[in-house]
Formats: structure tokens, C-alpha cells, sequence
């Protein structure tokens, strides 16, 4: 999958020094914040972030920002030249399905790694052009530490052979051989990269340092048992050739 582009807010005057004729500008953005429903959203949406970095998972990028109130995310809102881009409708599913299989595969490995059970249609996917491939999935603040009504409990869910997330837009759609392969990848996952998504380094907001380590911890054993948890579940999961 080609790198995705995003929308470009301005572009301001072009320095004249340096060979690479740098500009200044600004990209337009979703900014998300800690709130009542979600205390815990930007911690999550920048571990997700990390994770889906590190195991090359199409997802949208984002960036930390700060406001008076401190940080808050950033999702970066993506752009594909002369097409608009609408989350994807539930009648397009099996479209997409079909054109990104691998993509789906991905998501849905991801998915029930961190416990994102609103994947819902926040996801964006170019059918029209056939020469312009775009898959990336945004928002995961109902995940992770936000996944049951505290932390202490959505560690211990993560913690779990549960499969947590019980509805999934992929769900009947998704390859299972590609599901298969991307749990494999997750499984292999060396601990000290998903302990670096989580760790700040100091208390982020309200999550402690402690926090930090004991979701890592959760993770890790989410991710080596995510094979089982498939094969458990591969009715609900809906196989498909």
C-alpha cells in the first residue's frame, strides 16, 4: 500500500535559502481531547498510533499537540488528488473487502489486539480509481484503557483471551489464510517494541507510569495468545476463503 497523502491547509512563501525549497504550511487535522466519555483518548490514540506503526497497519496518522489544556491528538485528515473521500458506507463493505484484503486482514488483527470494539465506519477507502489504492483507518479512543468503564478493568480485559470486540464492519468479509498471517506478525511482535508504544516516559494526564507498564504487559499477552483467540472465535469471525 502506497503512502497516503493529506489534506494541506495552506502553503505559505517559500524561504529562498536551502536546495530544497522548503515552504511552511499547515494541514488540516481532527483535534481530540480527554473527556468525560473518553478520559483517556489521546493516550490511547497515540499508543494505537505507535502499535499500528510499528506493525504496519494502515491507519491514518497523527501527531501530539498542545493547547492551553494541554495535549491533545491530532489526526491528520486525508486527502486523495480530485477525489472526495467519505467514510466508507456499510453497502461498500464487501467493495472494499475485495479490493483490500490484505488492509482488512490487517485491521481487523489490530483491532482485536487493543480491543477496539467502535471501529463502526471510521475508515476511509478509494474504490472509484482504480490506479490511486487508499485504505487507513482513524479513531481508537474506545480502545485500550478505554475499552471497559476503568483502566484497571480494560488491563485485565486485555490481559484476557476474551475476544472483546464483538462487532466488527469485517466480520464475515475478512480472509482468513490474511487474518491468520497478520496474527503470526502481531504474535512475533518482540515485547520491548509494544512496551515502547506504551511507555511516556513520565505520567501522560491522568494515566500513571504504572499504568503505562501494566498495559504493555497486557498487550504482550494479548498478542501472543491472538492466534487462539481466532481460532476460538472463527465462527464469529465469519471465515471466509
Amino acid at each position: 500500500m502506497p503512502e497516503p497523502t493529506y489534506r494541506i491547509r495552506r502553503i505559505y512563501s517559500r524561504r529562498v535559502k536551502g536546495s530544497t525549497q522548503a515552504s511552511q504550511g499547515t494541514l488540516d487535522a481532527i483535534l481530540k481531547f480527554d473527556g468525560e466519555e473518553s478520559p483517556h483518548c489521546v493516550y490511547n490514540e497515540i499508543v494505537a498510533l505507535r502499535l499500528a506503526q510499528t506493525l504496519h497497519v494502515p491507519v491514518a496518522d497523527g501527531a501530539l499537540t498542545l493547547t492551553p489544556d494541554g495535549h491533545t491528538y491530532a489526526s491528520l485528515m486525508l486527502a486523495a488528488s480530485g477525489l472526495q473521500l467519505p467514510d466508507v458506507l456499510e453497502s461498500r463493505l464487501n467493495d472494499v473487502a475485495q479490493r483490500y484484503p490484505d488492509e482488512v486482514a490487517a485491521l481487523v488483527a489490530f483491532d482485536l489486539l487493543i480491543g477496539n470494539f467502535d471501529r463502526g465506519r471510521n475508515l476511509k477507502a478509494v474504490l472509484a480509481s482504480t490506479h490511486l489504492p487508499l485504505f487507513r483507518a482513524f479513531d481508537h479512543s474506545h480502545a485500550l484503557l478505554s475499552l471497559k468503564n476503568t483502566p484497571e478493568e480494560s488491563i485485565k480485559a486485555l490481559g484476557s483471551d476474551d475476544l472483546l470486540v464483538r462487532f466488527h464492519p469485517f466480520y464475515g468479509r475478512v480472509s482468513d489464510s490474511l487474518l491468520k498471517g497478520w496474527a503470526a506478525r502481531i504474535e512475533s511482535t518482540p515485547s520491548y517494541l509494544i512496551d515502547e508504544c506504551c511507555d511516556q516516559g513520565k505520567p501522560f494526564r491522568a494515566v500513571t507510569e504504572q499504568m503505562q507498564a501494566a498495559l504493555a504487559n497486557a498487550l504482550v499477552k494479548r498478542a501472543r495468545a491472538l492466534s487462539g483467540i481466532i481460532k476460538a472465535h472463527s465462527a464469529t469471525l465469519g471465515d471466509r476463503p
